[in-house]
Order: structure tokens, then C-alpha cells, then sequence
């Protein structure tokens, strides 16, 4: 359906193009008036949509779908799309399409008021007419019918916000004015897709029996409710989302002077084709009068191939992770990378500098965990005992998870627990703070070469290991000897 949405669209457009291109400026609802007047005979056609994107100037991908419409709603796609056989048809109650690769059908009920209204199309002609210069370019053949040639460009002072598409042209049919290709270019005059219709038959008498759909043999039927699915989550509080998101929510430390988080949104994506590329995302908003910084952050639950991107961004380095800026947008920017298993994309109205220096202030949730000797430094560690006779390390926990953690811990020697006093087993510490205090150790039996192990559990943290087995989520190990007397051992580590 994609591309029927895209010709539809690219229809409407090329006609508000063409009177205004032919014609002295009309107003929105006279160019509207008009499109009906042409559109009035029309009453279905048929033909094979081909869709070519390109990478660089470089052609990258091409798709071929074959369409037949009928008024006011009927509709039917085939042929393949992502290297996947697909087939989609409205039969006016609901939408149907079917995914080969899974066997299953997804029904999706119609809504009674249509999505997109002649209000909608009336200000995507009137947003249009005022931010291009439109020109014909003259006359020529599409596949054989006639069809005028017709440029946009975006005006001087809208070029801030059209940098993305810096011209595009459209061939209208002059016998049924509806579009046949459209031809879209980058701000390096570079084409970046080409939409075109061929085989265009209009008014042949389609059969309403042509929209009527067959449920495979087997096939499963998936209801999706398209109400549900456009509704927009509600809004939660940071730690709201932090106990219902699936993953950690990372947050900047640094946010520029004015701006307060506003809202906090969890999206998911259940995706029912055969890769089950299902994801969660969170969006941050952080907002300043009318001035939105948005963080989102996606995370795979099967992570699909890695997606060629379809604009070229300014290579960049964030903390050390490689990432993408684009400067596409007009004065909006963003930041793109990827910390563990989350993908980030960082949009704002802000300078480069100030993009950076709010990404690079978000960073992986960690907990640094270390073991300092008597003097406080990282060595001079007691690992010489006499048996029955006590030594002291110093523990040091800083919290960076960017939220308060309840950690436990755990020292055992050679596998057998020591006794901690009871602080040990319920550490509460705020984000970005440390704690430090000294152990007392005292092993109750001999051996050379003993590990002793300091082991730290995260109360956020349930990992686990075969036979049920808690896994710490931080350990260090110090190898100690314990002897009878001190004549026996007496040096230090």
C-alpha cells in the first residue's frame, strides 16, 4: 500500500503544480475546486508502479507494484517489495494484506471518517504553493502518453527548510492529469527516487470482483486495530517508563539553560513479518517555550540488517562510538549512534557544538567497582594472613546506572562465604555517588594461592545462570595466602 499512498499523494500535488504552473496563483480552495473538476471522471485505472531509490546518484534499489483503484476506496497491490513476495487489497470494509514469508494475513478495519480529508488536501497544496517556485518545462512522452513537465523549487527563503529535496519533477498525463512519474533530487542535485506509473489504463470497467480477497489455505488471520495502533501512548513520568520500558532509559546529564523534560513515551513495534524485527523505542522530549530537543531511543528485540542510510551525514566521534550528524533538515539537526544495544537519534533546533556536547553527556549505564589497600591506593593489598588473624581492604561502589541502585555484596574465599556486616547487604546509592568503606577479613582456613573474591549484585539485575545461580554484576579477586604463623609467610603483596 506504500505506493499507492505515494502516487495518490504525488497525484494531488501535481495537479495544485500544474494550475498553478499554467495559470496565474490560485488559492488553496480554488486549486482544490479545480482538482475535482478533473478528477470527476475518473473512475478507476490499472498499471505497474516503479519505484527506484538511489544512493549517492547510484541506483540502489527497484521495485515493481502492480495497482488496480476503483472509486471511492478499492484497491489492490502486488509484486514484490523488499525482495518479498506482497499483496495488499481494500475491499472498502477493511485492508487486507498478506505476508507469504510467515503465512498470515493482517485484516485492518477501515475507519468510518477517511484519514485524509479535502481539508488535509487543500493545506498540503496551500503549504506547497507558498513554499516553491513552479515552473513547465515543456512537453514530453511518459510510456508512450503525453505529459507536461513541471519543476519545484523551494523558494529563497524556505530553502532552510527544504534542503532535503532541492527540486522535484513531475510529469502530468495532459489527457487525465494524473501523474505518471515524479522524479525527486538531493541539494547536491543528486537522484534520490523516482516514482513512475506504466501500462496506465483508466476507465476500463474493474469489476468490484477484482477487490474481493481470498485467505490462503492455512494462513493465519491477524486483526490489527488501526485506532490503536495511530493512538499516541501517553505521557509518563522518567521513572514511570524506567518501570515499564524494557531496557535502560539513558538521559543526558547536560541539557541546555531552559529546557525541562515534558514527556516521556514508549512506543512498540510488533512486527509480524517473517524477520520479527519487533523494537521498543522511548522518546524523550525536552521542551523551551515553542524549542523541542527530542532523544529517541530504539532498541531490537531481533536486530534487523544493518539499514544503508538514504542520506549522506558527517562521519563523527562520541565518546569515543562512531556516529552520523546531519545538517539536512534546515535548522533542524541530528545525531545518530548507537551505545550497547540502544540506537539513539538526537534532533534539536541547536548548533552542532551544542548537539555534541548534550550526546556526549549521555552515557552507558555502569557501576565502577574497585578494592583500594589500607592506604587507599591501588596497591599495598593485604594478601598475607595468619590463620584466626583479621585484614582490611577498602571497598569503593560509584553509582553512574543515572539512577539510585540497590546493591548487595558478597566476599567468599575459594567459593565460601564470609560473614559482612548486615550494611553490606542492602547498599542504597544515589546516581554519581561513591561510597567507600573498609572490610575486615578474616579467613577461617589455610591454603597458598586462594582467590578471594568481592562480589557485587545490582537489585535491577536478575541474571542468572544455569542451575539457578545468581551472576554478580561486578567481581574482583585478590589471591591470598593464609598460614599457621607469621614465620611461614611474611611477605606483602
Amino acid at each position: 500500500m506504500k505506493h499507492t499512498k505515494i502516487l495518490f499523494i504525488l497525484i494531488l500535488i501535481s495537479l495544485a503544480l500544474l494550475a498553478s504552473g499554467c495559470e496565474e496563483k490560485l488559492s488553496a480552495e480554488e486549486i482544490a475546486t479545480k482538482m475535482q473538476e478533473k478528477e470527476a471522471s475518473l473512475e478507476d485505472y490499472s498499471g505497474t508502479i516503479r519505484t527506484t531509490t538511489y544512493l549517492n546518484g547510484e541506483k540502489d534499489l527497484e521495485e515493481e507494484i502492480q495497482i488496480m483503484y476503483k472509486k471511492p476506496n478499492l484497491v489492490r497491490t502486488s509484486g514484490v517489495e523488499e525482495g518479498k513476495e506482497v499483496e495488499s487489497v481494500s475491499d472498502g470494509e477493511f485492508v487486507w494484506s498478506y505476508d507469504t514469508g510467515i503465512n498470515t494475513v493482517t485484516k485492518i478495519k477501515l475507519p468510518e471518517e477517511p484519514l485524509l480529508t479535502e481539508n488535509d488536501f487543500v493545506s498540503i497544496i496551500d503549504n506547497l504553493l507558498n513554499r516553491s517556485e513552479v515552473s513547465m518545462l515543456g512537453v514530453e512522452e511518459v510510456d508512450g502518453r503525453s505529459a507536461y513537465v513541471l519543476e519545484a523549487r523551494p523558494k529563497a527563503e524556505e530553502k532552510g527548510l527544504s534542503e532535503l529535496a532541492s527540486r522535484t519533477k513531475v510529469w502530468v498525463d495532459r489527457e487525465t492529469w494524473m501523474v505518471l512519474k515524479s522524479s525527486v533530487y538531493d541539494n547536491k542535485g543528486n537522484l534520490e527516487i523516482d516514482v513512475e506509473i506504466r501500462d496506465l489504463k483508466v476507465n476500463t470497467g474493474i469489476p468490484d470482483s477484482e477487490f474481493k480477497f481470498e485467505i490462503p489455505d492455512g494462513a493465519e488471520v491477524k486483526t490489527v486495530d488501526l485506532d490503536e495502533e495511530l493512538k499516541i501512548p501517553e505521557s509518563l513520568s522518567l521513572e514511570e517508563a524506567r518501570q515499564q520500558a524494557s531496557f535502560e532509559i539513558l538521559v543526558p546529564e547536560y541539557i541546555p539553560d531552559g529546557y525541562m523534560l515534558n514527556s516521556t513515551r514508549i512506543y512498540e513495534d510488533n512486527d509480524t513479518t517473517s524477520e520479527g524485527h519487533t523494537s521498543e523505542t522511548v522518546i524523550l522530549t525536552y521542551q523551551k517555550g515553542t524549542q523541542n530537543i527530542e532523544i529517541m531511543e530504539n532498541v531490537y528485540e531481533n536486530e534487523p540488517d544493518e539499514n544503508i542510510p538514504m542520506l549522506e551525514g558527517e562521519e563523527i566521534n562520541i565518546n569515543g562510538k562512531e556516529g552520523t550528524y546531519f545538517n539536512e533538515f534546515g535548522s533542524v539537526k541530528m545525531l545518530q549512534w548507537k551505545l550497547g544495544e540502544v540506537e539513539i537519534d538526537l534532533i534539536g533546533s541547536l548548533g552542532k557544538a551544542e548537539m555534541l556536547k548534550i550526546a556526549e553527556s549521555i552515557q552507558e549505564p555502569f557501576t565502577e567497582f574497585y578494592i583500594l589497600g589500607q592506604e587507599g591506593r591501588a596497591e599495598n593489598y593485604p594478601t598475607n594472613y595468619v590463620l584466626g588473624e583479621k585484614g582490611t581492604v577498602i571497598v569503593g561502589i560509584i553509582n553512574r546506572e543515572q539512577k539510585p541502585v540497590n546493591y548487595t555484596m558478597e566476599v567468599r574465599l575459594e567459593d565460601t562465604p564470609l560473614p559482612l556486616p548486615a550494611d553490606w547487604k542492602n547498599i542504597c546509592i544515589e546516581n554519581n555517588e561513591t561510597l567507600e568503606k573498609a572490610v575486615t577479613i578474616t579467613p577461617p582456613f589455610e591454603g597458598t594461592g586462594m582467590s578471594l573474591q568481592f562480589l557485587l549484585y545490582n537489585g535491577d539485575k536478575n541474571d542468572t545462570s544455569e542451575g539457578n545461580v545468581s551472576v554478580p554484576y561486578r567481581d574482583l579477586h585478590l589471591g591470598i595466602d593464609v598460614s599457621q604463623n607469621l614465620s611461614e609467610n611474611n611477605s606483602i603483596r
